[in-house]
């Protein structure tokens, strides 16, 4: 399979996906790519496609990861319901779409940006259970896109990132980075930042042209109410 790049900011991701043999089928309906055989294996599950280094899905299956933690409090239509019949095996949990896949093929080139504008150095933890430091709460979980840790006049400064690749419908054109956090990235945000016991995070939005970057920090109260809603699971 290749995957051709974009080469200017107007490309659209959905056109930009071949696979060798030329034995792809795309559906424009509902972007569903696949090879035409037997099997119906999906283009998105290909390995090109896939994370650069976040390889636990076994892990996170009998957990709630943060990165569900918004559709967990109700932010998406229908989505805290799909969750509850995943985490009851009632259906196949969540693997990834479109958007997902350009998430995954575009962060390292995010991180590489964000070195280059903060400075820092970037470490890369397996994914982390809550219950490690809080006995009775290892049915939560979180998967970081990296941790940071500076000194700061002497003293330790620890934080988490968290890097964001909008997708816009494969609309390059569309492509500007948020100008604030949507709300929905809050509950992901600070779970996070509670689950790996860190003080602030640095929130990175990633487009081909122009990226953005906040800093967030831990709420403690934030985290008492999100976590109160999140125990129904």
């Amino acid at each position: 399979m290749q995957l051709v790049g974009e080469t200017t900011a107007t490309n659209s991701f959905h056109s930009n996906i071949m696979l060798v043999n030329n034995r792809q089928v795309l559906n424009p309906c509902c972007c569903s790519l696949r090879f035409a055989s037997s099997g119906g294996y999906s283009v998105l599950h290909s390995s090109g496609l896939q994370h650069w280094f976040k390889n636990w899905q076994g892990h996170r299956k009998h957990k709630l990861a943060a990165s569900t933690f918004a559709a967990a409090v109700g932010f998406f239509h229908r989505r805290r319901l799909q969750l509850w019949l995943e985490k009851i095996g009632a259906i196949e949990p969540f693997s990834g779409n479109l958007a997902t896949c350009w998430s995954n093929v575009k962060e390292e080139e995010a991180l590489e940006r964000y070195k280059l504008i903060t400075g820092n150095s970037v470490l890369f933890p397996e994914f982390q259970v809550y219950g490690n430091t809080n006995a009775g709460d290892d049915w939560l979980g979180a998967s970081p896109d990296g941790v940071v840790d500076r000194l700061v006049y002497g003293l330790s400064s620890r934080g988490v990132l968290e890097i964001k690749c909008p997708f816009f419908d494969g609309n390059m054109k569309k492509a500007t980075p948020w100008l604030r956090i949507p709300l929905f990235c809050v509950p992901q945000a600070q779970g996070l930042m509670e689950i790996l016991d860190r003080d602030w995070m640095d929130f990175c939005v990633w487009t081909p042209t122009r990226s953005s970057l906040f800093r967030l920090y831990r709420d403690a109260e934030y985290w008492d109410v999100l976590k109160m809603v999140l125990s129904d699971f």
